[in-house]
Order: structure tokens, then C-alpha cells, then sequence
């Protein structure tokens, strides 16, 4: 049997094997941290293919993730059953609890179904310096601009006064540190909460695939030894990341040597 710093090596190895295999993957992949998240919900007794049937449903239901958190599990359901995805009450109510639970626990999750737009940067001008000729210099008797704020009294001398058309017409960007924060998967620790929701599952299986631990762990033994124990303790939310991409795109041969080797400690326990 493996010792703990050969199994932690090893976590350590399959983490950047991962990320260097699927980094590719990602630059064209505009699913939210979330998105991945929520289908290894979708991905429990199902195949790659009608979990990610599935999450078209979803995704041509509702709004975003945060919709189905508020809406009624029936409503989940049935956009479930339309592609015939087994188990849909249960995946139905385990998806909007789990998004409950991840709005909960983070402040700043992106909870659209893909990643939210970074946007362009301007350069702020440093000051004294001369801005670059634009080319429209001919239109300098031009007539003023009206401005939609033109007959009003200054906004201070009318109490209460809100510019509704305006707030709707020129709503302020987010920072792009913030959205890159609400983008980021550090969402995944998630995964570390609870034992029995999807995101664990999976992880789970890819370590009973790959060796990391002893399949005759039950599941909360599972997750206390590959949190606390074998997963790399700097990168562990990226090793669920990975850990979960590499289920994506391995599912049937993953879920077939998981289920063999829990398959033989029950058969010698019996």
C-alpha cells in the first residue's frame, strides 16, 4: 500500500498533468466555474452525453443558475425529463440545493451559465500629458451637443432626485478584478463541503480511478483523507477544478474502473 507522501506525489503529478492537458480545452471553454460544477450533478448515473443534453435544457429554461436556485423544483424537472435524464426529481432538487448552498457561501460567484465578459481597459491619461489627435479638429464651431440633463435644475436642488433612464441606459462596469474574481475557481471548495453532493462524487471516482485512495473508504472517510490528507493543500480547490475536467472528458472509462474497484470491496466484505 501506498504511503501518504507517495499518494500526495502523485495528486501533485496528476494535478499538472491536468492542467497542462486541458489547458487548451479551456481557452475555447466559456462554461462558468459554476457550469462544471452543476454538471457533475447531472453526471451521476448518467452519461457525458445526456448530462450535457441536460444542461442545454437548462440552459434554454432559465435565465442562469441563479433562476434555477429560486425556482420550483418541478419547473428543473421537467426541463430534465424533456431529454429523458434518469433520476430528474432528485438531480432536480440536489442542483437547486447545492446553488443555494453555493450562493450562500460566496459573496462573489458568477452564477451565469458561462464566464462573464473581462471588459477592455482604457488607459487613464497621465497627467500633463497631451491626449491624441482625433483628426475632427475642423468642428470646433460645431454647435453644442444638447445634453438630456438640458432645462434641468442642478440634480442637488431637487431633493430625492434619481435619473432612472439614465442609471438603466449607462450602467457602470464592473471592475475587471472583481469579474475576474467572481469568475475564478476558487468556487471549487465547494466541492471539499459535503460529501455526498455531485461535485465530490466526481472527484471521488477520478481518485478511486487513479489510485489516490483506498477504495474501501466510505464517502465522508474519502473526502476527510483526500482534503486533509492527499490532495496538494496550496492547489486543492484547483485540484477539484482539474479533478472534474478530467471526469468531463474521461467519464465512461472513469465511472467503469471506479464502480470495479468499489464492486470488489463489496463483494469481499459480503
Amino acid at each position: 500500500m501506498a504511503t501518504v507522501r507517495e499518494l500526495q506525489t502523485k495528486a501533485r503529478k496528476l494535478y499538472l498533468k491536468w492542467k497542462k492537458d486541458y489547458a487548451k480545452g479551456l481557452e475555447k471553454d466559456q462554461r462558468s466555474p459554476v457550469s462544471h460544477l452543476c454538471l457533475t450533478i447531472l453526471l451521476r448515473n448518467n452519461s457525458v452525453t445526456n448530462a450535457a443534453k441536460a444542461e442545454q435544457a437548462l440552459r434554454a429554461r432559465f435565465v442562469d443558475w441563479n433562476e434555477i436556485r429560486v425556482s420550483p423544483v418541478a419547473e428543473v424537472r421537467d426541463a430534465l425529463e424533456e431529454v429523458g435524464c434518469p433520476n430528474t426529481e432528485q438531480k432536480a432538487y440536489a442542483l437547486r440545493r447545492f446553488l443555494r448552498d453555493v450562493f450562500g457561501k460566496f459573496t462573489k460567484t458568477n452564477l451565469y451559465f458561462d464566464l462573464m465578459e473581462i471588459p477592455e481597459v482604457i488607459p487613464e491619461p497621465i497627467p500633463g500629458e497631451k491626449p491624441e489627435a482625433t483628426g475632427d479638429d475642423d468642428d470646433d464651431d460645431a454647435e453644442e451637443a444638447v445634453t438630456r440633463e438640458s432645462g434641468l435644475p442642478p440634480h442637488p436642488e431637487v431633493p430625492g432626485y434619481v435619473d432612472m433612464v439614465r442609471i438603466l441606459d449607462q450602467p457602470m462596469p464592473l471592475d475587471p478584478k472583481l469579474i475576474m474574481e467572481k469568475n475564478a475557481i476558487t468556487v471549487c471548495s465547494v466541492a471539499w463541503d459535503d460529501a455526498e453532493r455531485g461535485p465530490f462524487s466526481i472527484i471521488w471516482r477520478v481518485a478511486l480511478a487513479e489510485g489516490l485512495i483506498e477504495p474501501e473508504y466510505e464517502a465522508a472517510e474519502a473526502l476527510s483523507r483526500l482534503r486533509n490528507q492527499i490532495a496538494p493543500e496550496k492547489e486543492r480547490d484547483e485540484f477539484a477544478f482539474y479533478a472534474i475536467l478530467h471526469a468531463e472528458n474521461n467519464w465512461p472509462k472513469i465511472s467503469k474502473a471506479a464502480d470495479k474497484v468499489r464492486k470488489k470491496v463489496a463483494k469481499a466484505k459480503a
